[in-house]
């Protein structure tokens, strides 16, 4: 195997945790990921500290889309939708291979609401805020405006559509972001490249600090989580970036930063595509007449479907998807599909997806408690936190946010620090609004012909097109490192299982290259056949038997990861599958 990493690589090593930081940033989703490239792209000493995976949490559970939030404009949250429009376009220009533009249809019933009339002001609105979608956009991915479609349009895009009452639709698009999981460490890469220290599976157990008349933070103190022995990390400002758990971190302090967060459950579900295998299909608003939504999206030959939007109460350590959750999903989608219709039941359903949405609590009791108005008209706005105003100093935390306007939220945050904290030290010029991901063919690109040509030079090693197709798409430039690592062992090009197109090379890049140390990592969020179904023992066996040399696993240790992977998917699918009382749907 060859052993020169790539460029992007993200090598997991404690070795360079000594120094002093400029800025130590907490929390590996999408926000965190985004304010380490950021510093870390403007010159800053940077360290990221994840205490799972890099984007394990909410930000691998998306609905796949980077949007804009047409339903945020019924709650008037028109900043919110301008803000994520923009950045729409940014995210898919920067990394034009793991994005597609989607066709959304919008169903318009005569008992919908809101009324046909006031949905389609809503989606002009939403074209309207739009008004730079195209710019720099290669033809792949240019937005056509918005249109109504008749009631027989519908039927022929969408035949599964329940008939009664239905008027026709509007038709607008959004971006699918194919493999949230890869954009992310497209993103991670990017930092990793600018000089960022990357740590996963690192646990951020409190905070170095002095304190006198005011609280002095001067680092983080953490847990390797997979060797077990503690570290202290020094820095000269300290970012929260844990999403849904900032509140948590924040009360290793001791005391009030005047920070509440509301968590909200977001599950979704993927079953066999609705209107039948092998149709082109498009993503579909599926409202209820109960008021409650769904999208339908086309994904990888089969439908994804959600999401809720729960209000998470009780205990909040352990989130999991409750058969409640997946007969929320079905009766909602059922509910919109024609009678004549095979209705989806959970023998349909193949897998599911969890997250946790961080949601800023705005209004408050006398007490400080909080009002209780639901988590589906919470605004997905950002806030950041600067703690100097509660007598915290060097400490900052970011609420709320959503997957689409991470880099923005970046790039604010970074400015403050600038302008605070780090005001004077030394920065290089970067603009994030116009910079590719790591791996990225090219800037504002079409990737269609790089992707054909890395598939041609592929097939030439004994990559078949198809597969070559899939790596391109997957790691962009960094097919280079796939294709050597084949060369060097031929074996490598064997397919993980007939079902997906994932190589065995892809496990030795995952671990070599992509920081990943865990089955789940490699599985879930570096390749894709963790995301597309259940995953077999044996399949779990063969990843080990690859991936185990890389990481000084005997054999004793390989068993006993397989064992408790094994046994986490099967707890938790057993988990979603039993009815409340045993029935069953």
């Amino acid at each position: 195997m060859n052993s020169a990493s790539s460029a992007f690589a993200i090598q997991r090593s404690l070795n360079d945790i000594e120094q002093e930081f400029d800025v130590i940033i907490i929390g590996g989703g999408i926000t965190g990921i985004s304010v380490a490239r950021e510093a870390a792209s403007r010159g800053l000493k940077t360290i990221l500290l994840e205490r799972g995976d890099f984007g394990s949490g909410t930000s691998a559970a998306t609905t796949k889309y980077i949007h804009g939030g047409i339903r945020y404009l019924e709650q008037y949250d028109v900043a919110v939708v301008r803000e994520s429009l923009r950045e729409r376009r940014i995210l898919a220009l920067g990394a034009p291979h793991l994005v597609e533009q989607t066709r959304f249809i919008m169903p318009a019933w005569r008992w919908s609401k809101p009324p046909t009339a006031l949905i389609g002001a809503g989606v002009l609105l939403y074209d309207t805020l739009a008004f730079d979608r195209n710019l720099h956009a290669p033809d792949s991915l240019r937005i056509p405006h918005p249109r109504w479609l008749s009631r027989s349009k519908l039927l022929a895009a969408v035949p599964w559509l329940d008939q009664s009452g239905l008027q026709g639709g509007f038709a607008y698009h959004d971006t699918l972001n194919v493999h949230p999981e890869r954009l992310l460490l497209a993103y991670a890469k990017s930092a990793a490249a600018a000089g960022a220290v990357l740590l996963n599976h690192t646990r951020v157990t409190g905070f170095v600090s002095t304190s006198s008349d005011r609280l002095r933070i001067e680092g983080v103190a953490v847990t390797d989580v997979l060797s077990g022995r503690d570290y202290a990390i020094t820095g000269k400002v300290v970012v929260n970036a844990a999403g849904p758990w900032i509140d948590k971190v924040l009360a290793t302090l001791g005391k009030g930063t005047g920070v509440g967060v509301d968590r909200s459950k977001g599950v979704h579900i993927l079953t066999r595509p609705l209107g039948g295998p092998g149709r082109v299909a498009d993503a579909v608003f599926a409202r209820a007449q109960s008021g409650r939504h769904v999208i339908v999206s086309p994904w990888m030959g089969k439908s994804f479907i959600g999401p809720t939007d729960t209000p998470i109460v009780g205990d909040e350590s352990g989130v999991v998807v409750d058969p409640d959750d997946v007969t929320l999903i079905l009766d909602t989608v059922n509910s919109t599909m024609a009678p004549t219709e095979l209705k989806l039941t959970t023998d349909d359903v193949e897998m599911t997806t969890v997250g946790v949405r961080p949601l800023i609590r705005e209004t408050t009791d006398d007490d400080g408690a909080t009002q209780d108005e639901g988590t589906y008209s919470a605004s997905r706005a950002h806030e950041l936190y600067h703690h100097a105003d509660h007598g915290v100093d060097n400490l900052w935390s970011i609420g709320g946010g959503k997957w689409t306007t991470g880099r923005a939220t970046a790039e604010e945050m970074v400015d403050e620090l600038f302008s605070n904290e780090l005001k004077g030290v030394r920065s290089r010029p970067f603009d994030s609004r116009g910079a590719a991901a790591g791996g990225t063919f090219a800037w504002a690109e079409d990737a269609e012909p790089f992707i054909t040509d890395a598939a041609m030079a592929m097939n030439e090693h004994g990559i078949p097109l198809h597969i070559g197709e899939h790596i391109a798409r997957l790691y962009g430039t960094e097919w280079v490192r796939l294709d050597a690592i084949v060369q060097q062992n031929p074996d490598s090009a064997q397919q993980l299982s007939p079902n997906c197109n994932d190589i065995e090379a892809q496990v030795i890049f995952a671990v070599t290259d992509e920081g990943a140390r865990t089955l789940s990592d490699i599985v879930d969020r570096r390749l894709v056949i963790g995301t597309i179904g259940s995953v077999s023992r044996e399949l779990l066996e063969r990843v080990a038997f690859i991936a185990g040399p890389l990481l000084a696993w005997d054999e004793a240790t390989a068993n006993e990861a397989v064992r408790r992977e094994f046994d986490r998917r099967t707890v938790i699918a057993t988990h979603w599958r039993t009815p409340v009382g045993g029935s069953s749907r």
